[in-house]
């Protein structure tokens, strides 16, 4: 997408979440679904840097679903002019349950085996700014686990349902105030029916649209020697009304 916004001679800049640049979080605290200080600040801080130029923020994923939180709390006074969010769980509670099922399993293991490197990372040059240790974190077996001990515990919420239930973005997308398209896809692994919106609860400046494929942020067709990655096409296309007025 990068690359995709330098053919358009958009400015690009990617924020990384705590603990996932490399860099180990010093902070008693991680990064979260709901957790939307730090792209408060972000976009914040590109005001101060850039000026009042026209302003448009892509969220994949769990970082769509902190997106959606973001602009639903801040409404008209969101810092951006249009926003993109693309195969995000807006469900926490049943798109956790869904990944404990079938091949959706596989996706589990490969985010829990990221969050435990991130974690363990942290552990080590930082020892004691979370509530367990390294034997305790490799025994973890489940997202809602990891969620329970590390990420429920340290933000505040009484456990992990408390968390899921406070952070899933769905309710609150009424209270978005920007112009934003939301993409997912009907065999996204991480998708449960809950997660769909009903587009006549959504304001005017929502544009929901399902996909038949497009598995979970792939959206890839054409062949293996020319892949055509469409979402490359349809988010700079979308948004180029709001940043090329």
């Amino acid at each position: 997408m990068l690359e995709a916004t330098k053919r358009r001679g958009w400015l690009g800049v990617i924020m990384h979440f705590r603990g996932c640049s490399g860099e180990p979080n010093r902070q008693k605290r991680i990064y979260y679904s709901g957790e939307i200080t730090d792209a408060r600040y972000f976009l914040k801080w590109q005001k101060t840097i850039y000026g009042q130029v026209p302003i448009a923020v892509v969220g994949y994923s769990l970082g769509g679903n902190m997106l959606a939180c973001y602009l639903a709390k801040t409404g008209q006074y969101a810092d951006v002019n249009a926003a993109v969010i693309i195969s995000s769980p807006f469900m926490l509670e049943p798109c956790s349950i869904r990944l404990e099922k079938g091949i959706s399993q596989f996706y589990e293991r490969y985010l829990l085996n990221g969050l435990k490197r991130n974690t363990t990372r942290k552990l080590i040059r930082y020892p004691g700014s979370l509530p367990l240790n390294l034997l305790q974190l490799k025994k973890l077996k489940r997202l809602r686990d990891f969620d329970n001990v590390i990420t429920a515990k340290i933000h505040g919420f009484k456990d992990t349902a408390h968390y899921y239930h406070q952070c899933s973005a769905l309710p609150r997308l009424p209270n978005i105030r920007v112009p934003t398209l939301i993409i997912h896809a009907k065999d996204d692994p991480f998708m449960a029916p809950e997660v769909v919106p009903d587009i006549n609860q959504l304001p005017a400046n929502i544009e929901y649209q399902m996909t038949e494929h497009g598995s979970h942020v792939g959206f890839v067709s054409g062949t293996l020697k020319q892949p055509k990655i469409w979402l490359e096409q349809r988010i700079p296309d979308w948004l180029t009304p709001y940043l090329e007025p």
